[in-house]
């Protein structure tokens, strides 16, 4: 048999016989590289989501008159918890408290539906004081493509605990009943 021949026999053809294993490639790039890649690129993004919407709502609290209101705006409005689910991340245990902080920075933490004591208010034995509204819940941040078991981040969600702080902005005193109204 003539070498040339032998050659044509065995090689390549130049005229796209690599096209059958290229494609076979290209699927398992796209099925172990590109798409594990892409499930776990998404879950900064949706990070990024679940911190803004939670500070948002932080905000939000910061910004009512009453503690009570407050209170309230965290039980009564689904808004950002149902925004969130709409983007993936799933909240459990949200929790707000009040976050106290005198002028030797000692910091202490009381629940928000609890009245404060005399001493911690503003005018109180040991101020002045910072007052600040930290809300926090444990997160579930899914990936793109979904399983029901495996390896958090690729196949299943990944739970973190978020929390986000804002400034309480009314130290004011209530006119009819003389009392603070970070303490109604």
């Amino acid at each position: 048999m003539n070498i040339n021949k032998r050659k044509r026999i065995l090689g390549r053809k130049k005229s796209g016989s690599a096209m059958t294993e290229f494609s076979g490639a290209m699927i398992i790039f796209i099925l172990f590289i590109f798409a594990p890649l892409l499930n776990i690129g998404i879950l900064p993004v949706r990070y990024l989501i679940a911190h803004g919407i939670i500070s948002e709502m932080a905000h939000r609290m910061a910004v009512c008159e009453k503690r009570t209101e407050a209170q309230k705006l965290l039980k009564n409005n689904s808004w950002w918890t149902n925004l969130l689910s709409a983007c993936g991340v799933t909240v459990k245990n949200p929790d707000a408290q009040l976050v106290i902080v005198d002028k030797g920075n000692s910091k202490s933490n009381v629940s928000i539906n609890a009245i404060l004591p005399n001493d911690k208010l503003p005018n109180g034995s040991g101020g002045p004081f910072m007052y600040s509204i930290q809300l926090s819940a444990d997160c579930d941040i899914s990936p793109l493509f979904n399983a029901g078991a495996g390896l958090p981040g690729f196949t299943s969600p990944v739970t973190l605990h978020l929390s986000s702080q804002a400034q309480w902005e009314n130290l004011g005193r209530n006119p009819e009943t003389t009392l603070y109204y970070i303490n109604e």
